[in-house]
């Protein structure tokens, strides 16, 4: 009697184009990551000027006669202790940016990413599929990782791992995706994720 043989039919995964499938356009990533990287500035330096400074009331000398330049005030910004002309004084950095144009940059990182085969799809709905993720990890120490997934138990069980990061899929952001090399993504997170970036459609 001829042996059978179980043939067992390898999962695939149907991707969004719209999300996993856009042209790389590096001036528009440039452009989002500038704004991010602007917004992120606190603007909290500040230095006193010949107004704030201390002192100064009093003419050092009269205005003639001395054969010295005249001068009306000690704090001036041209001598010692003076205030300082034109400083940082709470400067506002936030920039605007259309937020088409922040989806469009993170589906083209994403769309990068995917044809480098650095995105992985996983799921971690049991302990020995979280159990089975910690040990890759732990393998690839020296690369930034990072995990898209809605899941509490993975956030909780990969927190102390100094290279890895796990974002939720409303969360991630432009940052997260250029900063990892391995990208790992939820099953369940996958759909959340590209329902956001395609609002829906």
């Amino acid at each position: 009697m001829a042996e059978t043989k179980k043939v067992t039919k390898k999962e695939t995964t149907k991707l969004n184009p719209m999300v996993w499938d856009i042209p790389y356009n590096g001036d528009l990533i440039a452009q989002v990551l500038y704004v991010f990287a602007s917004n992120e500035r606190k603007g909290t330096s500040s230095v006193k000027g010949k107004g704030d400074v201390s002192g100064g009331g009093k003419k050092p000398w009269k205005q003639k006669g001395t054969g010295r330049a005249r001068s009306g005030s000690i704090r001036s910004p041209l001598w010692v202790g003076g205030g300082v002309t034109f400083g940082p004084n709470n400067r506002n950095w936030k920039r605007s940016i259309n937020k088409k144009m922040v989806q469009k940059a993170l589906c083209m990182m994403l769309s990068l990413r995917n044809r480098e085969e650095l995105v992985k799809f996983v799921n971690i709905d049991s302990e020995k599929e979280l159990k089975d993720l910690r040990v890759s990890i732990d393998k690839e120490v020296s690369k930034k990782s990072l995990l898209i997934s809605g899941s509490e138990k993975a956030s909780l069980a990969l927190r102390n791992v100094k290279t890895f990061k796990v974002v939720t899929p409303m969360g991630v952001n432009l940052k997260d995706i250029v900063a990892a090399r391995n990208i790992l993504v939820d099953m369940e997170g996958l759909n959340i994720l590209e329902k956001r970036l395609t609002n829906g459609k």
